[in-house]
């Protein structure tokens, strides 16, 4: 028999889910809001939210390829949390350290976007907090009810394959570089190296080459994308894949042959830079380093002088608009600089403290490949501000909730043996 509080908080659920239905016809078609109201149910009376996380990361990308404005996406993944939270918290919560961590990241940003500390003449963003809420929801229920880290990578492969033939059939370009989805093409290049690692990761772990299949057309979109940032998360991600379970000396005698190559043929570096960004020119590269040095410096700048609550969550492209150090409607193209500059230094220790939780252990082959991910997100967070795009981060935040709870898992005492024979006293 359920509990008074549990039917009470499920018919505030109900109520709640009234409006946002409206929302939806009104705003966004009696077809979206009914797919999404499906969906939230069919993970309701799912009888494994692990597995309904699983079902969740298939449709992210049908989502947004049904809608490529991202709305839909955000929409489904809210519910879908909102949904899964409610039947982890009747579930039952053991305290633990990264759910304490994670609750500590969410007030900070909270207070950093309900307080800010300076004001601004346009409207006040709010999509960005929310979207990130979501992901830290995702997170967290991922982290509670973690699902099977083979089933997780073999979505991401194949859910990106299907993404990347997409994008490539549509053929949609500005200036010579591969876009679609409403992303510009760095953010299209962070959303499929995930499932590039996660092939590569399958076939090399589980000795299955089949799956470098996935792989291809992921390759060749992100190519096409020519995002160096792109490239440096697949670098990352796939040799933390080729590294796993080797002997120690193996890893630091592969990272001293890299930089001894690169040492000696430093002009190689360049050559290959190049090739991969294709008919972008040096005057581009240039520049667009350029500023995103200058928005860095600026975010940095900002993190010092308000360290404590940042200037507000979403408000650096506003203040880079009109600082005299840029003067342009940019943001930090650096999550770690931005959680730094709008929720203040706390935030980025909080958040940091949750990859090394997440990251920072030897891990069986299957839990290895979601290493790899968040790694190459991890590494792709330095030149993009993904975490408020749920159709790109979704696969990172359900890929470090996982490996949140087997860190977890691991860190409880063994219980004591039961002794095989057992003596009567008489």
């Amino acid at each position: 028999m359920r509990s008074p509080a549990a039917v009470v908080l499920g018919w505030l659920c109900l109520v709640a889910a009234v409006p946002a239905v409206v929302y939806l016809v009104l705003f966004h078609g009696a077809a979206t809001a009914a797919a999404t109201v499906v969906t939230c149910f069919a993970l309701l009376v799912w009888p494994r939210p692990d597995l309904a996380l699983v079902m969740l990361l298939g449709l992210v990308p049908v989502a947004a390829v049904a809608e490529p404005s991202g709305t839909a996406a955000v929409v489904l993944v809210t519910g879908a949390v909102a949904v899964l939270l409610f039947r982890v918290v009747l579930r039952g919560l053991q305290p633990r350290v990264d759910l304490a961590v994670l609750l500590l990241l969410t007030f900070a940003v909270t207070v950093s976007y309900l307080l800010p500390q300076i004001t601004v003449t346009t409207e006040r963003p709010w999509k960005g907090y929310v979207v990130l809420l979501v992901g830290l929801g995702l997170l967290a229920v991922s982290a509670a009810a973690p699902a099977d880290p083979r089933r997780i990578a073999q979505v991401v492969a194949v859910s990106g394959a299907a993404v990347a033939g997409y994008l490539l059939l549509q053929e949609e370009y500005a200036a010579g570089r591969l876009t679609g989805l409403a992303l510009n093409p760095n953010y299209i290049g962070a959303l499929l190296a995930l499932p590039l690692v996660a092939a590569v990761g399958l076939a090399r772990l589980n000795r299955s080459w089949l799956w470098l299949l996935p792989a291809l057309p992921c390759a060749t979109a992100i190519l096409e994308t020519r995002s160096r940032g792109a490239f440096l998360m697949v670098a990352a991600g796939v040799a933390c894949v080729v590294l796993a379970g080797r002997p120690l000396r193996h890893k630091v005698l592969i990272a001293l042959s890299i930089f001894g190559v690169a040492m000696v043929l430093p002009g190689s570096l360049d050559e290959v830079g190049n090739s991969l960004t294709g008919d972008r020119s040096t005057v581009e590269l240039t520049a667009n380093t350029d500023v995103r040095k200058r928005a860095a410096w600026v975010a940095a700048r900002v993190a010092f002088d308000h360290p404590f609550r940042g200037i507000g969550y979403g408000m650096f492209p506003e203040y880079a608009r009109t600082s005299s150090d840029l003067g342009i409607y940019i943001n930090t193209h650096n999550e770690y600089l931005r959680l730094a500059a709008e929720a203040g230094i706390g935030a980025l220790v909080l958040f940091v403290a949750l990859l090394w939780l997440g990251l920072a252990r030897r891990r069986t082959p299957d839990l290895a490949i979601l290493q790899a991910l968040g790694v190459a997100t991890a590494v792709g967070l330095l030149f993009a501000n993904t975490l408020t795009n749920l159709v790109v981060s979704a696969p990172f935040w359900v890929s470090l909730g996982c490996l949140l709870a087997r860190s977890a898992r691991s860190s409880r005492p063994d219980p004591a043996p039961t002794p095989l024979l057992s003596v009567r006293k008489t």
